[in-house]
């Protein structure tokens, strides 16, 4: 039998333990081990330390995610000014305004 890596990840939110370790990490996002100690050594990142081991809820973890998400039309907005300082006060759909 062949070892499938998708074999060993949750297949829904509810089979997901209230609290995960770095192995439930990387069953969970797909990352690799030393991403999932990387994430839990993180002073950003939410755990609770148990004796030696480090752990983050389920919900905590997600919360963490989501305020990570990146926003398209914010992350153009961004990257358009960064590249035309004059044109700040335009927005990236809104050319006409912009001198060439």
């Amino acid at each position: 039998m062949e070892n499938n890596k998708t074999e060993d990840r949750f297949q829904t939110y509810d089979e997901i333990p209230l609290f995960l370790d770095a192995k439930a990490i990387v069953r969970t996002l797909g990352v690799s081990l030393t991403t999932a100690y990387a994430m839990l050594n993180d002073q950003a990142f939410p755990t609770v330390t148990l004796g030696k081991k480090k752990l983050v809820r389920k919900e905590k973890l997600f919360e963490w995610l989501q305020a990570r998400e990146t926003d398209v039309s914010n992350a153009q907005e961004s990257l358009f000014t960064q590249l035309n300082p004059r044109a700040r006060k335009y927005s990236p759909v809104d050319w006409k305004g912009v001198k060439r």
